[in-house]
């Protein structure tokens, strides 16, 4: 099984960056790349591409863990 590796640089800066503006990002990575764009300076494209997947990437696993916990917390409210 083969995955795409980031770099710890790009796994620090993308996490830095969602902390530092966690609103702004959503689970669509062209609009990452937007905000990414205007929150940072980067020039390289290939760089700021790399942040905004992995920003999405985070953004998803979030979302997916919130809906986890969800059903956890109904599967243990109903009545047996």
């Amino acid at each position: 099984m083969c995955g795409k590796v980031r770099t710890e640089t790009i796994k620090r800066l993308a996490t830095q960056i969602y902390e530092k503006f966690p609103s702004e990002f959503t689970s669509d990575f062209e609009h990452n790349k937007n905000v990414l764009k205007r929150v940072t300076n980067y020039t390289s494209k290939r760089f700021r591409n790399k942040i905004a997947g992995y920003i999405t990437r985070i953004f998803v696993k979030k979302l997916e863990l919130e809906k986890l916990e969800e059903e956890d917390i109904d599967y243990m409210q109903t009545p047996s």
